[in-house]
């Protein structure tokens, strides 16, 4: 019988909640579970117990392309990732890439606590802010890590916004580069008042999500089985 192969995010934060995901619908894995307590995160591909599965730990950024290049059947990530994956690039055939996988199939599962993605700004910066939203002359310039998903959001409220992509550190952005707000995923926000930045609003709830491959679903009936167990449990 073949295995099915599930992606897992190997950060310290997501690994054990998402392994657990699996573990409560009979796909554990001792290894996986020693190699989660010790925290050594060396050895990246485990068995479950039965054999009937294998986890796979990957980035988490890098789990919409395992899922929609087939490498897994199916994968746990975050809405930023998936989300930036999809409307990252447009492939040979002109078709977006994300096609091969299915991202709505099953609920989120609420991993990411209450992290969403936000803007914000120095407070002298709201005034103008909202004179952005009323104005289509008027050009916001919005710092953030996540670029397409930013793009979107900003045009989807029908404003004029210059993105500018950096790597880390956004909060310094607005007091010492040229944006007027970060787009950025906040939980706490205490980095956002550690460096005098105020929420302006918040934008888009970051879900939990299991991708699953269009064509293990098609060809798989272990995978449409687990799927359908999943949406039990969950």
């Amino acid at each position: 019988m073949r295995r099915i192969i599930i992606a897992l995010p190997k950060g310290k934060r997501l690994l054990a909640p998402a392994y657990e995901v699996f573990k409560k619908i009979g796909y554990g894995s001792d290894q996986l579970e020693a190699e989660i307590k010790s925290g050594d995160r060396k050895h990246l591909e485990f068995q479950c117990d039965q054999k009937s599965a294998s986890f796979l730990l990957v980035r988490i950024a890098d789990i919409p392309q395992y899922v929609d290049k087939n490498w897994a059947d199916m994968g746990l990530t975050a809405f930023d990732c998936y989300r930036e994956y999809e409307l990252s690039s447009i492939t040979a055939k002109f078709s977006m890439r994300g096609d091969n996988f299915v991202s709505d199939i099953l609920p989120d599962l609420g991993l990411c606590g209450t992290s969403r993605f936000c803007v914000a700004g120095l407070p002298e910066k709201l005034d103008f802010y909202n004179k952005c939203k009323k104005s289509e002359e008027k050009i916001i310039v919005v710092a953030t890590q996540h670029p397409k998903i930013a793009s979107r959001y900003f045009s989807g409220k029908g404003m004029m916004a210059d993105i500018v992509t950096v790597t880390g550190s956004t909060e310094l952005m607005p007091k010492y580069g040229d944006a007027d707000v970060i787009f950025d995923i906040v939980e706490t926000g205490r980095a956002l008042v550690e460096n005098g930045l105020v929420i302006f609003e918040e934008a888009l709830p970051i879900q939990t999500k299991i991708l699953v491959s269009k064509a293990a679903l098609k060809y798989d009936e272990n995978v449409k089985n687990m799927i359908e167990v999943l949406r039990d449990a969950f």
